[in-house]
């Protein structure tokens, strides 16, 4: 137990350090550092001969990792498009308007989904694309033509089905 105690009080703090700068939120940083911690003591006795510093924050970058990609879901669950149909049962749309809409979202069902949630964190949600990028891991460029692509082919589909070729 002494050599673990002798590794945490080493790396403890920059392993701490690292997770309140990637993540920002007090909680997060303190659920994601017992995560790693906890598993740094359980495999410490097999860690390979090697930078221990090096083998510690090989576990806090894939925790982290994991952690981004578990909030990532979460975070996409809420933007499905099934949750847009609320706006549909508003009264003060038209029958016009409520059938767009349900093209809309037929639409947005077709869109491979990289494009549809970075599509819907831009558009909906009013996300930069930056913060989209961010969200969802993705690189700023690659953001920016995934919103631009899921924008043409909803165009391409909404002006097939609701044959608004001559209006675009």
């Amino acid at each position: 137990m002494g050599d673990f105690e002798a590794f945490f009080g080493v790396h403890g703090q920059p392993v701490w350090n690292y997770l309140r700068r990637l993540t920002g939120d007090p909680e997060r940083t303190a659920d994601l550092f017992q995560r790693i911690f906890l598993k740094a003591w359980t495999h410490f006795g097999g860690r390979t001969a090697g930078s221990e510093r090096a083998w510690v924050f090989t576990i806090a970058v894939n925790e982290a990792r994991d952690d981004m990609r578990r909030r990532k879901r979460e975070f996409v669950r809420c933007l499905a498009p099934e949750d847009l149909p609320e706006r549909a049962a508003d009264p003060g749309l038209s029958p016009e308007d409520r059938e767009l809409l349900r093209e809309v979202l037929r639409g947005l069902e077709e869109l491979p989904e990289a494009q549809r949630e970075l599509f819907l964190l831009v558009r909906y949600h009013g996300l930069t694309f930056p913060e989209a990028a961010a969200a969802t891991g993705m690189g700023l460029s690659a953001a920016k033509m995934a919103v631009a692509r899921a924008h043409e082919k909803l165009v391409r589909v909404l002006s097939g089905r609701l044959h608004l070729g001559s209006m675009l």
